[in-house]
């Protein structure tokens, strides 16, 4: 370690190093000279003094530095230097020469040993600054030299790091195998470094500073922005070129504007990284930084990091919203809706911390903690008489689970219900994931008479043509059309197909987010069979929601007209 230190010192001061060096070698030869003329000549021991000034030409110098100072110390102590100063006997050339080959021969080894080491560690530094597949400097390098910025005076925000990632970059893997990325990645450097703006060369220096990640430091100066990120995404459009075939990238940009002498070289890349984060969620080509993005992502990964002690700790609950049968006024069963009460942040909304959830590995613990508390809940209902299924939300990750029928069956069989007791809704996006794989898991649910039901109908997904292969029981109409009831034509007409399609397939049709008489009134008129809102009673802890139910049997009037908590 300390050889690659002084290498490198030597190395950064190359120059003046050995111009000293130069000097100190030429008086260690005089030296060593006068130091064996002064003890009596070549006979004695203090010849192989010389070898001092040779390794050390060698080490600063290398190769031939070594042989030049093993050629100059023979020569030195050579015909000139007597074998003893008192007799005046002077050496023979034999004796010498050989003296001197040998000199060279030191000088040669310890230069070659020298040049190694000093390549070697320079390989080493190179590697350190560069990415090995594609060449192109990495990480690291874009922190130096984000640091060498750091140091400059200028304070304008005229520095601007765009991080590049490939969104298809499995699918390119799988098709194409891992050079695939590795060309794509050299490609657009090369595209990107010769985009010119307004005519003029913009300086900009590319890095490879993920797997399939590319970053871009650009000095924009005074040029927009967005001009510049246009370019950007206009050569990245362009099919790159793998074995002759033209392959289509998709990419995402996370940017972010810094002056030159702000912040520490890793907070720009973490900013730009948490611009890009957003762009790939929110499926946009470029996504430009503010503080609340980065506070925003800190607050979601700290909430998924107190979930599971949160589900532990019983801060999180089950409530239950009613769903009724609108042709009777009777209640056809409950939807479980998960309520987070935090010691310190209050109440979480699921809205927080579900969708987040639902993109990682916490969803499954989450879906384990609602099955358990509704079938348990069940199970105290059925107790005090009150017989009604509960319906769960379920993810694209629960049914993709392997072993998730399983599980579901294990619960039932732990709480000795049947299967018409639980209703699954699933969202019809999640549907649309793996459809082969969905359907499958969803008959061997069935199977088990556990009821199905296809949440958030008609939002932007068309599961219709399958449609009719999954063992659904109900489709559940979006509450973003009933809100909009009567007054929306749009939303009226697709109530009127949805409750239609529906009643075509021997199925019912659900509306959640009934909020008003007219709109409840609406449903009945077109044939909705259950509605589902706060107009009927918003979510309810199960105590509350077993005195709810008792008072409406008690107090059982028309379905239109309200009683204390919500309509009855």
């Amino acid at each position: 370690m300390q050889t690659e230190r002084l290498l490198d010192l030597l190395d950064r001061h190359r120059g003046a190093m050995q111009t000293a060096m130069s000097l100190l070698l030429a008086s260690l030869i005089a030296g060593v000279y006068i130091l064996v003329y002064m003890t009596g000549g070549i006979k004695f021991v203090y010849s192989h003094s010389m070898y001092i000034p040779i390794l050390l030409s060698a080490f600063v110098f290398g190769i031939k530095g070594g042989v030049l100072i093993g050629l100059i110390g023979g020569i030195a102590l050579g015909p000139f230097m007597p074998i003893d100063v008192v007799t005046g006997e002077m050496q023979e050339m034999a004796n010498w020469l050989y003296r001197t080959g040998f000199f060279l021969l030191i000088g040669f080894l310890s230069g070659v040993a020298s040049d190694s080491v000093r390549s070697y560690i320079k390989n080493l530094a190179w590697l350190s600054q560069h990415d090995i597949s594609t060449r192109l400097p990495n990480r690291n390098a874009l922190f130096d030299r984000l640091s060498e910025l750091g140091s400059e005076k200028n304070t304008s925000d005229s520095w601007l790091l765009v991080v590049i990632s490939f969104e298809n970059m499995m699918e390119l893997k799988s098709a194409f195998g891992f050079t695939v990325i590795e060309d794509a990645i050299r490609q657009l450097a090369d595209r990107f470094d010769s985009i010119h703006y307004d005519n003029i060369h913009v300086d900009k220096l590319i890095f490879h500073t993920a797997t399939a990640q590319i970053s871009v430091l650009i000095d924009k100066g005074d040029r927009e922005t967005r001009a510049i990120l246009g370019e950007l995404v206009e050569a990245a459009r362009e099919p790159i070129r793998f074995n002759g075939i033209p392959i289509h990238i998709d990419i995402r940009m996370g940017t972010v504007a810094f002056s030159s002498a702000a912040n520490t070289p890793e907070i720009h890349l973490q900013k730009a990284e948490a611009a890009l984060a957003v762009a790939q969620a929110t499926v946009q080509d470029s996504v430009a930084y503010s503080p609340e993005i980065l506070n925003v992502t800190e607050e979601n990964l700290t909430i998924l990091g107190e979930l599971k002690d949160a589900i532990k700790e019983q801060q999180i609950s089950m409530h239950y919203q009613p769903k009724i049968f609108i042709p009777t006024g009777q209640v056809h069963g409950v939807e479980a809706l998960m309520r987070w009460k935090h010691p310190k942040r209050g109440n979480i909304p699921p809205g927080i911390f579900i969708p987040r959830a639902e993109q990682s590995t916490m969803i499954q613990l989450i879906t384990e903690f609602a099955l358990d508390q509704a079938m348990a809940q069940i199970v105290r209902w059925r107790q005090l008489g009150i017989h009604v299924p509960v319906a769960v939300n379920i993810s694209t990750r629960n049914l993709l689970q392997p072993g998730f029928t399983d599980q579901v069956l294990k619960f039932l069989d732990h709480y000795g219900l049947e299967g018409e007791s639980l209703e699954l809704e699933v969202t019809e996006g999640a549907l649309m994931m793996d459809m082969k794989r969905t359907i499958a898991e969803l008959v061997r649910l069935a199977q088990l008479k556990v009821i199905i039901s296809i949440d958030d109908f008609g939002t932007g997904y068309s599961s219709l043509q399958y449609l009719h292969e999954l063992p659904i029981s109900l489709i559940k109409i979006d509450q973003t059309f009933v809100r909009r009831l009567p007054a929306d034509k749009g939303a009226v007409y697709i109530l009127e197909a949805a409750v239609m399609l529906a009643h075509k397939m021997g199925i019912k049709a659900i509306a959640e987010g009934v909020e008003t008489e007219v709109a409840y009134e609406f449903l009945s008129n077109i044939g909705c069979d259950i509605a589902q809102g706060y107009l009927i009673s918003p979510p309810l802890p199960a105590d509350e929601f077993t005195r709810w139910y008792t008072q409406r049997n008690d107090q059982y009037v028309l379905p239109l007209k309200k009683p204390k908590h919500g309509l009855s």
